[in-house]
């Protein structure tokens, strides 16, 4: 499961957050072994980045597509909680990114 957090805290949380969700373990009956940040493999190129995503608003759930252009895919998801932040007033903690994935060019 790939998450997206500040720090490993928080993916933590949020890790067990899904799996409550998704399949009926809790955290006594479970474990993590590890937590690792993935970086890019050429850093220095720019890609296309596309975002599906869940989000609270005022007036309930929605689910979302969006494409960014970026470096990184860390680049990309900041993008994507500036963005959500000034169009739709959503807080990051609101935000729950479902898939991320790279598209050709």
């Amino acid at each position: 499961m790939k998450l997206f957090a500040k720090n490993a805290t928080v993916a933590r949380s949020r890790f067990w957050y899904f799996m409550k969700r998704l399949t009926r373990v809790k955290k006594a009956n479970g474990q993590i072994i590890s937590v690792n940040q993935i970086y890019e493999k050429t850093p220095t190129k720019v890609k296309n980045f596309g975002f599906w995503f869940r989000y609270e608003s005022r007036t309930g759930t929605h689910n979302a597509y969006k494409e960014f252009r970026e470096m990184s895919a860390e680049k990309a998801i900041n993008h994507l909680y500036q963005n959500m932040a000034g169009l739709s007033r959503a807080k990051a903690s609101a935000i729950q990114i479902l898939k991320v994935s790279e598209l050709a060019p």
